[in-house]
């Protein structure tokens, strides 16, 4: 009787030309975001690839230098797309798509693109997730939320019941039918899109890509699942279809559109957060409280040299058995660091208070609650870019403390002073270019999905407990007559 009823309301929604319509609309909409989404995203990792490679070819071929020339040469990281970022670019487009590496200095992403873009691309881009979590609610809400009022206005609900029909039965069928006329519309769409992606699409997939497709696949399913619940309930407490369709479009025009954008700013208003100018500040403040390693009349520095002569009891720094200037931008280049992850692991605990506001408001919020998971598992949410910084920021470190380990260790301090002119300048000793042969290199290694579940953490909970509020609703509504008849 449950696949009766399903299948008779999806013979009744494909009546109605409106239905029609929307399905040609909707499978425009997915292939043209998929035409989009995979173009730009081929587009950025191959220009990001091409850069990168330049910038290793040209720190590569450096002449003979000085390490510490070395060190303020810098180098360029940038930042390749998110590994789903076609299906759901998330805030990549917020974030800086490269970074510059250099001694004393922790630069932040530069260069983002909407920043770089026009006025249209600040307000975000057509994705296939935007789709699935935007468009195709509303459709839901179209065609489940009258399917029950649609039975009492004709008449024919209290007929259905007085057959035998029970009260879950029809809500159960009715849901199912919902669901079959959204799979019906969606697969065209779906079925385009797909093909497009898997011909065009530049990806290396691996086991862990894979399966963050097939959680990105079940979490949207379970999502439209839960938006069909929704629609359902409210079409069985509701007198008219006109009713139905009010409250349902008020809600969503509450919890898709008003509710992402004033949480977040609720968020910064409790928790705010320094400019980027003023974080700089901040970091620069602490890094001159700390010590200046180029003044050697400073004195937290004159003290670290005091140390330094008592230890291999000497009593010139000529006299120390390595160059005290590496020594010194070694300890300077610490002290850098710590103050700015300091700084920035303060920055980061604000963000996580208010991206908690939001996933608080995703337990009503169905749209906040998928969007939120649809990013992490796309690698396209904060959390990723984050990471890339984190292991940006132990490139450099890295980088700059091998430089400083050169210019201690193999550079005499006699020959650490500008005196021989070279090319018209003073200039100092410069190594050999091998010696630079052994620097670390930098491989960003793409979180896994696990990381992803993990650092969603509390998103991941509400985003399964908002689904199962608005199922539970619709059980706790077959368990009751919701109207008299």
């Amino acid at each position: 009787m449950v696949w009766r009823i399903a299948t008779h309301e999806l013979r009744m929604a494909w009546r109605s030309r409106a239905v029609a319509a929307l399905a040609i609309v909707l499978t425009a909409l997915a292939a043209s975001a998929a035409f989009v989404g995979q173009s730009r995203y081929n587009a950025d990792n191959a220009q990001r690839a091409k850069y990168q490679a330049e910038v290793s070819e040209q720190f590569d071929g450096q002449p003979d230098r000085h390490p510490h020339r070395i060190s303020h040469y810098g180098f360029l990281v940038f930042r390749p797309r998110a590994p789903l970022g076609f299906f759901d670019s998330g805030v990549e487009s917020y974030g800086g798509t490269s970074i510059f590496l250099e001694a004393h200095k922790q630069n932040t992403a530069n260069f983002s693109a909407a920043a770089q873009s026009g006025s249209g691309q600040r307000f975000g881009e057509i994705t296939l997730a935007l789709v699935l979590q935007v468009f195709v609610p509303l459709f839901i809400f179209a065609v489940a939320g009258v399917s029950i009022t649609r039975e009492r206005e004709e008449g024919t609900l209290a007929l259905l019941l007085c057959q035998g029909v029970s009260w879950p039965t029809l809500l159960w069928g009715k849901l199912i039918g919902a669901l079959l006329t959204v799979g019906a519309v969606l697969a065209p769409g779906l079925l385009v899109s797909l093909v497009w992606l898997a011909a065009g699409a530049d990806l290396a997939w691996t086991w862990d890509l894979a399966m963050r497709a097939a959680s990105l696949a079940g979490a949207h399913a379970v999502f439209l699942v839960a938006c069909a619940a929704a629609a359902i309930t409210v079409s069985a407490w509701q007198r008219t279809s006109r009713g139905a369709l009010i409250t349902l479009l008020g809600a969503w025009i509450l919890l898709w559109v008003v509710m992402p954008r004033v949480l977040p700013m609720v968020g910064t208003a409790l928790y705010p957060t320094p400019s980027r100018t003023a974080f700089d500040a901040q970091v620069e403040r602490a890094a001159r409280a700390s010590g200046d390693s180029h003044n050697p009349n400073d004195p937290k520095f004159a003290a670290l040299r005091a140390k330094a002569l008592a230890d291999h009891g000497v009593q010139r720094v000529e006299d120390l058995p390595f160059n005290y200037s590496g020594f010194v931008m070694q300890e300077g280049e610490r002290l850098t660091s710590e103050a700015y992850q300091a700084h920035m692991s303060a920055l980061l605990s604000t963000y996580d208070r208010q991206a908690r506001l939001v996933d608080l408001g995703a337990l009503v919020s169905p749209y906040l609650a998928i969007r939120g998971l649809s990013m992490a598992l796309s690698g396209s949410d904060v959390a990723h870019l984050v990471e890339f910084d984190r292991q940006a920021e132990a490139f450099r470190y890295a980088l700059i403390r091998s430089l400083n380990d050169l210019h201690r260790d193999a550079v005499p301090l006699a020959s650490d002073r500008y005196g021989e002119v070279r090319y018209g300048a003073p200039s100092r000793l410069r190594l050999d270019r091998g010696f630079f042969d052994d620097l670390p290199i930098f491989r960003y290694q793409p979180p896994t999905l696990g990381w992803a579940v993990s650092a969603r953490g509390i998103g991941v909970i509400t985003a399964l407990a908002s689904s199962a509020l608005l199922i539970a609703l619709l059980i706790i509504t077959t368990r009751r007559r919701a109207l008299a008849l």
